[in-house]
């Protein structure tokens, strides 16, 4: 439709030129919207089917454990005949089936909700004499059912999943056996660096129970109705928590539960921090027989900017309409006044033709030039393509590199001892004395046990070690490791200041792991310490219980307040020509045994210096000796 033809007043036509522009541009900023709304709506449905289908796989795998353990001949004799002979065997079977199950614990009550049996007897939270009669599973259970709850644990103060199964015997309920799962490992397999989801799990109460924010875990939706406070006080299931209501606002809400809501952007370490609040697409799933609801979100930023694209393309479509329908006007302007004057139409003419020529060369110019943004565009899309392997393939790279040069720096030091005895031994033979000849070759053949426990971490990236939970002493360990030390260039400079008990102490760790930790805690120690200075290491040895205490100190200058929380980090180093990997390495050998690293600097007060602290369990079969 021509504007020319329109009986407007002249100042009306652009009025409704700017009305329809506006109104072309909000329709396509609205249905572009809806579109995008729509395909995220499909996409986090399936994510959100996907992700309660794990949870519920994930908890239905434990409902086995109880009901395993409450068929039992010896857990119906204990509930029928309590005694300490077969609290003691039932105690030994649970941590068995919790070994072989993986759960937090596994635990047999009576009648009245007290705890005679559990696999965390040993632990300083244990269950064993707690009553829990006050809590749901147990009151399902013991009523015939199958007891299910999440809460914070009353005597670990961790929150978990609890199953319970009565125990029946001639037709009676003499107990229960319940079974408590930490499902932290859900939220840690949620949080993957760069995932633009937010995950949220609220039991029957609307209380958020997991997240992959932590700030939104123990929160709201909306007030708690007064019944839902009373259980929640009653059966204590989330302790002191005060359960607030987490800010947000809802701008639009779907007819499947889905909704729009506004939420406060999250800070996060490993992402670059945004501040302000944002919208975000929730899904919901319910989960089964728990009553549970997961929720799966997505900011809707690429949305909204693919709306607003959208907007700005039609603004300046509809413009471009205009300026031809406008041109198209003054074309036909023209030709009226030039059949007005026949003497002025070829004149006329030829000036049209020029014109036309002219924008139809711009138009084959501009054609020219998009076809080559086009075939520019297809060439950069390929570049991205190759550059995307080829930063897989560097990927790959640089985890073989860093394996590598973990194995480098391990194999080193005791290749450089390896060097020393093996020198030492032809010179002994040669000398015709076979026994130090025969003391080497030995300290040799443990060096190269040492060499194989080294190149055997490589395991660890696909499996579990066997051994790194063995009997060791320390005394012996560190004998071998000060043998090896020895062998090193300048080792004259060292001076050990040792303190140790009048009973030797036997841990829990892989003993050749134990010497390499130790090795590596006193060679950074003398390499700490100018080479003109004598070095002294001050080493003690204390015991606090269950644990062994170990302190390793030394006289250099100690380590940089900047580079005390990263020490740890791999490949991170405060040496000239170091790896980074010694450190990182020994705190992983420790962990493997359920132990731990620290380290401090002293104050001058203490003479100054840094000191490395290890903790290490003591060997169970070595209490019992001892008390014998």
């Amino acid at each position: 439709m021509a504007f020319g033809k329109w009986p407007l007043r002249p100042a009306l036509a652009p009025l409704l030129a700017v009305g329809s522009l506006v109104m072309l541009t909000w329709a396509s900023y609205a249905w572009v919207k809806q579109r995008q709304l729509d395909e995220l709506h499909r996409t986090l449905d399936s994510r959100a089917e996907l992700y309660a289908a794990s949870i519920g796989g994930a908890l239905n795998k434990y409902e086995f454990l109880p009901l395993a353990v409450a068929q039992s001949d010896a857990v119906a004799q204990l509930l029928e005949q309590p005694s300490a002979d077969k609290v003691t065997q039932i105690n030994a079977y649970l941590v068995d089936m919790n070994r072989r199950a993986g759960a937090f614990a596994v635990y047999v009550l009576d009648d009245k909700g007290t705890t005679l049996a559990s696999s965390n007897w040993q632990d300083r939270s244990s269950y064993v004499g707690v009553n829990y009669g006050f809590r749901p599973y147990f009151k399902n259970a013991i009523a015939g059912g199958i007891g299910r709850f999440y809460g914070i644990g009353f005597s670990t103060f961790e929150a978990g999943y609890f199953i319970s199964q009565p125990v029946l015997r001639d037709g009676r309920i003499i107990g229960i056996v319940a079974a408590k799962v930490n499902l932290d490992w859900i939220e840690q397999s949620w949080r993957t660096p760069g995932a633009g989801e937010q995950i949220w799990v609220k039991d029957a109460n609307g209380v958020i129970i997991l997240a992959t924010t932590q700030a939104f875990k123990f929160k709201t939706l909306a007030p708690l109705s007064p019944a839902a406070k009373n259980d929640i006080s009653e059966q204590r299931q989330f302790l002191q928590e005060n359960l607030p209501i987490l800010p947000h606002k809802v701008l639009r809400q779907f007819a499947d539960g889905a909704s729009v809501m506004t939420l406060e952007r999250q800070q996060s370490g490993d992402t670059p921090a945004l501040s302000g609040s944002a919208d975000y697409l929730a899904v919901n799933r319910s989960l089964g027989p728990l009553q549970w609801q997961i929720t799966v979100l997505a900011e809707l930023d690429q949305v909204n900017e693919a709306a607003r694209n959208a907007a700005m393309a039609a603004a300046l479509g509809w413009a471009l309409l205009l300026l031809a329908q406008m041109y198209a006007r003054q074309r036909r302007r023209r030709i009226a006044d030039k059949l007005n004057a026949q003497q002025t139409l070829a004149r006329a003419y030829e000036q049209l033709e020029i014109k036309v020529e002219q924008r139809t060369a711009d138009l084959v110019h501009a054609n020219g030039r998009l076809q080559a943004e086009v075939a520019e565009r297809e060439r950069a899309e390929q570049t991205l393509r190759y550059a995307q392997a080829e930063l897989v393939q560097s990927g790959k790279l640089a985890a073989i590199g860093q394996m590598a040069a973990g194995v480098t720096h391990e194999l080193n030091q005791p290749l450089a001892a390896l060097q020393t005895f093996s020198d030492n031994a032809k010179v002994f033979l040669a000398r015709g004395r076979i026994d130090d000849a025969l003391d080497n070759l030995s300290t040799i053949s443990d060096l190269v046990k040492r060499l194989g426990y080294v190149t055997s971490q490589l395991k660890g990236f696909a499996r579990r070690s066997d051994d790194a939970r063995k009997p060791v002493s320390v005394r012996q360990a560190f004998a071998q490791t000060m043998l090896q030390i020895r062998t090193r260039k300048h080792s004259q400079r060292l001076t050990l200041h040792e303190s140790w008990l009048e009973d030797d102490i036997i841990v829990l760790c892989n003993a050749i792991g134990l010497e390499q930790v130790f090795t590596n805690l006193i060679t950074n120690a003398m390499d700490a310490v100018p080479e003109s200075e004598p070095v002294h290491i001050w080493f003690q040895v204390r015991r606090e219980g269950e644990l062994a205490v170990l302190h390793i100190t030394d006289n250099g200058p100690g380590i940089p307040l900047a580079s005390l929380d990263k020490i740890f980090d791999p490949f991170y180093t405060t040496k000239e020509h170091g790896l980074g990997l010694g450190l990182s390495i020994s705190a992983g050998i420790l962990r493997a045994a359920g132990s731990a690293l620290a380290v401090r600097n002293r104050s001058a007060q203490e003479g100054g210096g840094a000191q490395f602290t290890i903790t290490l369990s003591c060997d169970p079969g070595e209490r019992d000796e001892g008390h014998i």
